[in-house]
């Protein structure tokens, strides 16, 4: 996202804007200006200032390291804080401020330009508001060719800017840049207060709570005949809805996050707001007959009341028998984040429908066998982490599930294209069909993924009502909507081998074998058609590579069952270390993640040799029960770039 662009033009721009506002307040005209043209820069004499023509409107003149800006609509600025303002385009690195004269009035709550821009910026707007002076801040991202419009921070509460001070631009790395603004635009938005707005169609009622950043806060299904069920979404507190949620860094030199539910939490944006209550910020807001556009900027779920440097959107839009999302996020912390489970979305519904349903086979939209759990736990809980997660298997694009009612068969269902995981669960069951209650259902689709700052991530999604053969149906019509690509970005797959024999056998004898490898972490996996191995590559040094088989197939498997795990592998000999241990974590019975006091250690060979080691797992206290997953560090120290080879894995 990045590219030349100026601030000069922005504040030309703003200040014609602005005159234009002007006028278009007064007149009702929504014009905007017209095409720029360009201009050579003119050279005069160095005991008088220097004036350049930016363009057939634009008259510039600096003096004293000031710029005055005019524009041919009258409105005018001055700006200081710039390294260079040569051809109109003004180069700067931080502090750059463009102060508008009196010409900027008129009641306004929302504004909008057009812009340029090289680097990610932190955008500073000052207005009067009841006779003070006023500062918002924006982020504005990296784009050649962009728009950007944004509401007052005071917009919920009916409150309007009188007259337009100052803007001031600040880089969010703090790099030189280009910023140019050619457009602006103000003016009296229709006035939405805080409860909830909603659209409707002839099946769907569907509410936004914007004062909660916009997150979806009531679905009713109109044809619904199960007395007493209106609203199926639970909006007990900002934590619920239907919304966005991501996970980023445990901590760094900036940042410390907070506790929640007596668990060190992570950076955790969060659409509705924070644990205490906390609204996120609403930034923008668009309608139509039959959608809603929202940006908000989320507050931290673990801090109170602290806004994240993020934004996020949404788009809500009534199809027929559909209601469809379109997601997107963006972090501006510039953190480093690690790989995460992703929620997309966060769902909550009415206690009341308590079946849930996914599709587990490897047949998708063949009308194969559903799969059914009514008798969930609390997802939060550590001893139900894997009765709560649904772990989808290669092949499988039928990636819907639905909250239903095993007594009424009605219920609703969420449709999330290309994810690997879907994490379900209960709350205070009491079957109660109250949106308010403390009770709730949940489930998240999940991939596992790194957010990268200033790298979006979109996602888009379908929900639908009805029983489940009717959400089904629903959905196979519509299967094609998206692809979610975007998913696979900066992720890990977590899908799971739909075969036991598979994975018992643990070949890797093929591109597709890869895929039984999971919990990918500091490396690259690959396959490596040369030696018909898996190739597993350190991301970076001695950072505890490792990756994990889960065994989640056709059929539980148990320890007892099997003595023995060979290993066949080879180490280049090109590696960075000279030796080379690897350690094996096994998750067995009540040992669901892995745990250092359960772990086996083996020397493993550096020659470029293909070797075969046998880990007698009988010997394992440990070794008991069901086999949920074996994680393998498959080197104790390590540098970028190092490489091992898994050509098999098999327990015997």
């Amino acid at each position: 996202m990045k590219k030349n662009v100026s601030i000069i033009s922005f504040l030309i721009a703003a200040f014609m804007l602005l005159q234009l506002f002007s006028c278009t307040q007064q007149t009702g005209d929504d014009t905007t200006t017209a095409d720029r043209t360009a201009a050579a820069d003119e050279t005069v004499s160095e005991t008088e200032p220097e004036e350049t023509n930016t363009s057939d409107y634009v008259s510039i003149t600096e003096s004293d390291g000031k710029a005055n800006v005019t524009l041919p609509s009258g409105i005018s600025y001055a700006a200081t804080g710039y390294e260079s303002a040569g051809s109109g385009i003004f180069r700067i690195k931080t502090g750059f401020e463009a102060v508008f004269d009196n010409t900027v009035k008129g009641d306004f709550n929302r504004l909008s330009f057009h812009y340029t821009a090289s680097e990610n910026f932190k955008l500073y707007v000052t207005y009067i508001q009841d006779s003070k002076e006023k500062t918002d801040m924006y982020y504005v991202e990296a784009t050649p060719d962009g728009g950007f419009s944004c509401l007052i921070s005071s917009y919920l509460d009916g409150s309007h800017a009188t007259e337009l001070k100052s803007f001031k631009a600040d880089m969010c790395l703090g790099e030189e840049a280009d910023f140019l603004i050619d457009d602006i635009k103000t003016e009296d938005y229709q006035l939405i207060d805080r409860s909830t707005y909603y659209i409707e169609n002839d099946r769907f009622k569907v509410g936004v709570k914007l004062g909660w950043g916009g997150g979806i806060n009531y679905i009713e299904d109109k044809t619904c005949t199960v007395k007493n069920l209106t609203n199926l979404i639970n909006s007990h507190d900002t934590g619920r809805l239907v919304q966005q949620s991501y996970y980023g860094t445990s901590g760094n030199d900036e940042y410390q996050p907070g506790t929640s539910f007596n668990t060190k939490w992570t950076y955790n944006p969060v659409q509705g707001g924070d644990q205490f209550g906390n609204s996120s910020r609403l930034i923008d807001l668009k309608i139509t007959d039959n959608s809603v556009y929202i940006k908000s900027q989320p507050q931290d779920w673990s801090l109170n009341n602290k806004l994240t440097p993020s934004y996020m959107e949404n788009t809500y839009t009534l199809n027929g028998d559909t209601i469809r999302v379109d997601n997107r996020f963006i972090d501006f912390s510039g953190w480093e984040h690690p790989y995460h489970g992703q929620e997309l979305p966060a769902f909550y519904t009415v206690s009341y429908l308590s079946r849930f349903t996914w599709y587990n086979g490897t047949k998708p939209w063949t009308g194969d066998t559903l799969s059914y759990d009514d008798d969930l736990n609390f997802w939060g809980d550590s001893q139900y982490v894997k009765q709560c997660s649904k772990y989808l298997k290669t092949g499988n694009t039928e990636t819907w599930c639905a909250w239903t009612s095993p007594q009424s068969d009605f219920g609703i269902g969420l449709y999330v294209p290309n994810v690997d995981v879907l994490k379900a669960g209960k709350y205070n069951f009491n079957n109660s069909k109250s949106a308010s209650d403390d009770a709730t259902n949940y489930v998240a689709p999940v991939n596992t993924i790194k957010m990268i700052s200033f790298e979006p991530i979109e996602y888009s999604y379908l929900i639908t009502t009805g029983s489940v053969e009717q959400i089904r149906a629903t959905f196979k019509s519509s299967r094609d909507f998206a692809d979610n690509e975007s998913l696979h970005k900066n992720y890990i797959s977590e899908r799971v081998f739909g075969s036991s024999e598979a994975l018992t056998e643990g070949r890797f004898d093929g591109a597709e074998s890869v895929s039984m490898l999971s919990n990918v972490y500091n490396s690259e996996v690959s396959y490596s058609e040369e030696y018909g191995a898996v190739k597993i590559t350190v991301r970076s040094d001695n950072c505890d590579p490792h990756v994990s088989v889960n065994y989640e197939a056709d059929e539980l498997l148990y320890a007892e069952d099997y003595k023995t795990l060979t290993i066949e592998y080879m180490i280049p000999e090109e590696n960075g270390s000279s030796s080379y241990v690897f350690d094996l974590f096994p998750c067995t019975g009540e040992t669901l993640d892995p745990d250092g006091n359960k772990r086996y250690r083996q020397s493993l060979l550096c020659d470029g040799e293909f070797h075969t080691l046998q880990v007698d797992l009988s010997s394992l206290s440990y070794w008991k029960g069901e086999i949920h997953s074996l994680r393998f560090d498959y080197f104790d120290f390590c540098s970028e770039g190092d490489a091992f080879y898994l050509k098999a894995f098999t327990l015997s």
